[in-house]
């Protein structure tokens, strides 16, 4: 009888230290699952403070162009860069399709400091270039910006 109560016990002590183990792994398990939804939802918000600010700064350009204030292959160029490092939904996506393909057309000619560093004859040859492109996207530029700004 006095085995019975010595296995009894060993058993029930065996028990416990499980219960032990898988209450304590549980419990990392909910801080680890807590952590991360932590982190998703700082994700979520920093994109969506990612995406407003983009269309704010899409709006500004727009109007900018619309006003007379900004070329088309700027526009076209700045405008892409922003739908593409926000990711703008699909509705906004659309209305800035054109800035995405005209910055596509225009993504061979140097930029910035590149630019600075072309010959006034290599300056003249791109400046046609982008004025076609202007001319050729110009009334789905502006229909666009109108789009963008209402």
């Amino acid at each position: 009888m006095s085995d019975y109560w010595v296995w009894l016990s060993v058993g029930a002590f065996i028990v416990a230290v499980l219960a032990v183990i898988a209450g304590r792994l549980m419990w990392r398990l909910q801080r680890q699952t807590r952590a991360e939804n932590m982190g998703l939802q700082r994700a979520q918000q920093e994109a969506m403070a990612e995406q407003t600010e983009a269309q704010g700064g899409i709006n500004i350009l727009a109007r900018c162009y619309l006003g007379g204030q900004l070329g088309g292959s700027e526009l076209a160029l700045r405008i892409a860069v922003l739908a593409e490092t926000a990711n703008l939904d699909s509705n906004y996506n659309k209305d800035t399709l054109v800035f995405t393909e005209m910055a596509a057309a225009l993504a061979h000619i140097p930029t910035h400091q590149d630019w600075k560093r072309l010959s006034a004859e290599q300056r003249a040859k791109y400046g046609v270039e982008m004025a076609l492109l202007e001319g050729k996207y110009s009334e789905q530029l502006r229909a666009a910006a109108q789009a963008l700004v209402n």
